[in-house]
């Protein structure tokens, strides 16, 4: 059972850090800046890949809210998607009206339409610009959508571990045989389920980061060092997000997991923030 009273605060720095990353890469990538050295060319460009961040925090976070209420039935899949929705919709809603009226066209009233049915990421290769970069998003509705079998693969530990090398098969290929690249559930689902993975042993990984911060610390500094000398594979960038996300489950303290992950409306809002740069 999840203890409804442990609170992970290391998350909301994580998703600030990840959030301030984000909004650095948009506003260099959009505007034009003649700056040169390894921050400007090489650090803030690479925070694109945050967003795999996102996801494997969103895998742990919806997995703290409602893995054991849907494992346990003590939430029926109607009330599970009403409040997943309501909370995403309306605002979503309120930025797709205001791109189309900041720019109308027939295109961006299709992209519009696609969008507010929250199923824009079951298109293949959709390339929709209405609100950014809003592939980020989509990902992450089909899995809201995809929760409740989630919730299943991940069932016990054996099976996610199984679950997750399947995963990781498909990203490889993904990659080098459908063609199929990140805007696509399939090659980003391995995130997801490594953060459920995470979940499943939060409280062993927890008691062993606050234990030994400093070589949890220095793990983390490895894992950034290796992403930037190997480059950006998914392999490197699972290592750093692991190790980050676990170094994040030292910092807590007693609390409420609804003020803490399951503040969607919070971190939506701060990914439609990035988007619109």
């Amino acid at each position: 059972m999840v203890d409804n009273r442990t609170r992970y605060e290391g998350i909301d720095g994580l998703k600030a850090y990840a959030i301030i990353g984000i909004a650095l890469m948009h506003v260099l990538a959009n505007g034009e800046y003649s700056i040169g050295g390894f921050v400007f060319e090489r650090l803030i460009p690479s925070f694109t890949n945050l967003v795999f961040l996102f996801m494997m925090v969103s895998g742990f976070g919806m997995c703290c809210g409602y893995y054991q209420k849907i494992i346990d039935q003590k939430i029926s899949v109607e009330d599970f998607y009403k409040k997943r929705y309501i909370k995403i919709w309306p605002y979503f809603t309120l930025l797709c009206a205001l791109d189309f009226m900041m720019s109308p066209s027939k295109e961006s009233l299709f992209e519009v339409f696609a969008n507010l049915t929250l199923c824009q990421g079951l298109l293949p290769n959709a390339n929709i610009t209405v609100i950014g970069v809003s592939w980020t998003l989509a990902v992450i509705f089909v899995f809201y959508m995809l929760f409740p079998f989630f919730c299943f693969v991940i069932g016990n530990k054996k099976r996610a571990w199984g679950v997750a090398v399947v995963a990781l098969v498909f990203n490889w290929l993904c990659s080098n045989y459908f063609n199929a690249g990140r805007t696509n559930i399939v090659y980003d689902a391995i995130y997801f389920i490594v953060g459920g993975l995470i979940f499943l042993y939060r409280k062993e990984l927890a008691e062993l980061a606050s234990k030994y911060k400093v070589i949890a610390g220095a793990i983390l500094l490895i894992a950034a060092v290796a992403y930037f000398a190997l480059g950006g594979s998914t392999l490197t960038m699972l290592f750093f997000c692991v190790a980050a996300l676990i170094y994040t489950l030292s910092c807590r303290t007693g609390g409420d997991w609804s003020i803490q992950l399951q503040s969607s409306s919070v971190v939506s809002a701060s990914r439609f923030t990035c988007a619109t740069w």
